[in-house]
């Protein structure tokens, strides 16, 4: 059974300037710890010449590994408050990264807290975060005269149609949410008078943007 989360829909990087150092936080989806670690290892090559690449990630649903790191700076001022960050967007499957280019002007130990956590903070309500919500995925098959009533009724609904096929009857691979299933397929049993072929063919994740 898949479970919802919340991740970022694509790579996205934002820079901040604090006392003369910059801050770069990058976000992006991942969906396993060695993906999380290669595109570490691509950050860190790409800003080779940085002072830092400080790092957080979270990967899985029902269970998530966590892991973060200091790259240098003092311990528990960035990798773990970056860490906190996602946590209390509730993200994961996600790999935070916060370059830093050393400006002159120490921070101090509550300075790089508050710097790391704050650029990843403004990075994650700029991002575009999308909730990877589960849908069922069934294959329908209908009569031509019951299309029109089958189209009518989807305007409104939750149903996304992944595709059609026309021969004999109407095949459409449709996807609906959980709890609207049972309804909608009640629907189509009658529209057709018990004549529309329903299969169950799993679940999928649909990409759901989350308002800020």
């Amino acid at each position: 059974m898949l479970i919802a989360y919340a991740a970022p829909a694509d790579i996205f990087h934002k820079e901040t300037e604090i006392k003369k150092s910059i801050f770069i936080a990058h976000l992006m989806p991942v969906t396993s710890e060695e993906e999380a670690q290669a595109a570490l290892d691509g950050f860190r090559k790409e800003y080779k010449d940085a002072t830092h690449n400080c790092y957080a990630w979270r990967i899985g649903t029902t269970r998530v590994l966590e892991k973060s790191g200091d790259d240098g700076e003092p311990q528990g001022t960035a990798g773990h408050p970056m860490l906190h960050v996602l946590q209390m967007q509730h993200l994961t499957n996600v790999l935070a990264v916060v370059t830093r280019y050393f400006g002159g002007i120490k921070l101090g130990a509550g300075g790089l807290t508050r710097a790391y956590s704050g650029s990843l903070a403004d990075a994650v309500k700029e991002a575009p975060i999308v909730v990877y919500t589960p849908y069922e995925c069934y294959e329908i098959i209908l009569p031509y005269p019951a299309v029109g009533g089958f189209e009518n009724y989807i305007k409104d609904k939750d149903i996304i149609v992944k595709n059609r096929a026309f021969a004999d009857k109407v095949r459409m691979t449709i996807l609906c949410l959980p709890e609207e299933a049972k309804n909608h397929l009640r629907f189509f049993t009658d529209l057709t008078g018990g004549k529309a072929g329903i299969d169950k063919m799993g679940e999928e994740y649909v990409k759901i943007h989350r308002s800020h």
